[in-house]
């Protein structure tokens, strides 16, 4: 069982989430009394512990019942005389652990917890320390910035949001920068690589250590909304190409330094971020020169509005001298290994295994279809583009 000191326990990157940047003290005063609260403030809901567990914590004096479920596990808490409901859950596995609170059976999210976002709604999580994770802890190194910025889209009619990483030397002077299109998966949104997948910490280390280059780092939300006929909003993630194509990447080089060549523009996702990936690098090499295919697809997903129409590319003759970099990753144990395995028996089939065509690398890493293979997936990759 590790161990971790105070310090790491508290570093910054760790506790940093979408709605506040420090942890989370206790609520007392007013909001205590409102909500019942015995003694002087209402504790955090999640507290790590020297070993890596997790004490959990959740005041429900009323309730019958109250379980935390991670992933597969249920994990029962126990009512103490005060109407605390506490348990723990064990350390297994390092990284961001999302969970739900079911409070007499009923899906609740809890406002002393962290919150992050995943399976198309706002979710509590923990994040469990990890021994050798400090490439993405929060280091004393000059740091970039994180911009949210607005264009407004005519392919979806409305206005679209992107986060935007800038390295340390955007704001110190007038060269021009790479860039990077970055994507989430499917049920996640622009803010996930940033505040779960902690890249910008991960690019500011990198370029600390001088072992990548400097780029802009876009992050749109992919799970794209359109409207049916009777106006309600639904997901069409097969508008996302357009969508990045024709106004996303117009708007960005309209707005910020940026190098417009091919070679300057590399694009990068995981799961369902990974097809869309492979949907705009096959269908648009004169725009991307660099592709990261992470525990992803290259054929598109069922449910998704996509069809295969890019993987036509794979037959053209030209196909291996159009990238500088076509890299595939997965965790060792991903559900959808198997796929990407057969994707990789298709590619050497048609002579594009890594043997035969230098551009193409894969690589695997312990884990699951999980941010803690993602947040390596982008340590590599990032170190790899623009060389």
């Amino acid at each position: 069982m590790p161990r971790f000191t105070e310090e790491h326990l508290a570093d910054r990157a760790l506790c940093s989430r979408a709605l506040a940047f420090n942890e989370q003290l206790p609520i007392g005063g007013s909001a205590g009394t409102r909500l019942g609260i015995p003694g002087d403030a209402m504790p955090p809901a999640v507290k790590l512990l020297p070993g890596g567990d997790a004490s959990i914590q959740i005041f429900a004096p009323e309730a019958r019942a109250v379980a935390l479920r991670l992933a597969e596990d249920i994990v029962e808490l126990r009512k103490g005389a005060d109407g605390f409901w506490r348990g723990t859950v064990p350390y297994t596995t390092p990284g961001f652990k999302q969970f739900f609170l079911l409070v007499d059976g009923a899906e609740v999210l809890s406002p002393l917890a962290p919150v992050g976002f995943g399976y198309s709604q706002p979710c509590n999580y923990i994040e469990f320390p990890e021994e050798d994770g400090d490439f993405y802890l929060l280091r004393d190194v000059p740091h970039g910035s994180v911009v949210r910025d607005f264009y407004l889209s005519r392919v979806t009619g409305q206005y679209e949001s992107c986060l935007v990483y800038l390295p340390p030397d955007y704001m110190r002077g007038q060269a021009s920068f790479p860039v990077l299109y970055l994507q989430h998966g499917h049920g996640e949104n622009e803010t996930c690589w940033v505040y779960q997948g902690k890249v910008n910490f991960i690019m500011d280390n990198l370029l600390a250590q001088g072992r990548a280059e400097p780029c802009i780092i876009v992050m749109n939300n992919g799970m794209v909304q359109s409207r049916t006929a009777e106006g309600e909003p639904c997901m069409d993630a097969g508008l996302f190409e357009d969508l990045l194509t024709e106004d996303c990447i117009p708007f960005i080089e309209s707005r910020y330094r940026v190098r417009t060549g091919r070679e300057d523009r590399a694009m990068a996702g995981l799961s369902m971020g990974s097809m869309q990936t492979s949907m705009a690098v096959m269908d648009r090499p004169d725009l991307f020169a660099w592709a990261g295919i992470f525990s992803g697809f290259l054929r598109s997903l069922p449910g998704t509005g996509t069809d295969d129409s890019h993987m036509r590319a794979l037959d053209e003759p030209d196909f291996k001298d159009r990238y500088r970099l076509f890299w595939r990753a997965i965790g060792t144990e991903d559900v959808f290994r198997d796929i990407f395995e057969r994707e990789s028996a298709l590619l050497a089939k048609k002579g594009l295994d890594p043997e035969r065509w230098p551009a193409h690398r894969i690589a695997y890493y312990p884990g699951c279809h999980e941010w803690q293979v993602w947040r390596r997936c982008a340590r590599d990759f990032l170190q790899l583009i623009f060389r």
